[in-house]
């Protein structure tokens, strides 16, 4: 009975992280649009100058500090970097999600290996100075990782 209760819970862990990493997918996609569209300076700017407002109001208001601190730690200095990253990152995540949401066998490994590929990458790039978001991705990709192996385990495809 206990088994077949974390069964569920995996799964349902499984169906969350598709649908947080769907969001997340289409998030990365429009702020890759966005930098595309906006300098990412004027970005920083508008945000710091959001926090600062809230922090005004509460000088300990933890999304503030959460905002002003991100800002603070990820260079501007490539943008182009950056675009070209949420965007492949995020059509990548979004692609796979769908796939693996339909139900395509070939998806879960397909998901495995671009997730670690990019596990790998981001945290070469956090160790060389890219900012804690890389470092955040990686961890939410280890976790989605896992939770495919178990998705991907309970259909039968793996022994």
């Amino acid at each position: 009975m206990m088994a077949s209760k974390q069964s569920k819970f995996a799964h349902l862990g499984f169906v969350l992280s598709m649908l947080a990493k769907g969001g997340l997918g289409l998030s990365q996609i429009l702020g890759g649009l966005l930098l595309w569209s906006i300098p990412a300076a004027q970005i920083s700017h508008w945000v710091v100058g959001l926090a600062r407002l809230e922090l005004v109001d509460d000088p300990q208001d933890p999304l503030a500090l959460i905002m002003l601190r991100f800002i603070q730690s990820t260079p501007i200095t490539n943008e182009s970097f950056y675009l070209v990253y949420l965007v492949i990152h995020g059509s990548l995540n979004l692609g796979l999600v769908l796939a693996l949401v339909v139900g395509f066998k070939w998806a879960y490994p397909l998901s495995i290996i671009a997730l670690i590929s990019f596990v790998i990458y981001q945290l070469y790039k956090y160790l060389h100075g890219e900012g804690v978001m890389m470092l955040v991705l990686s961890v939410i990709d280890i976790v989605v990782i896992w939770l495919i192996w178990r998705e991907w385990k309970a259909r039968g495809a793996v022994t």
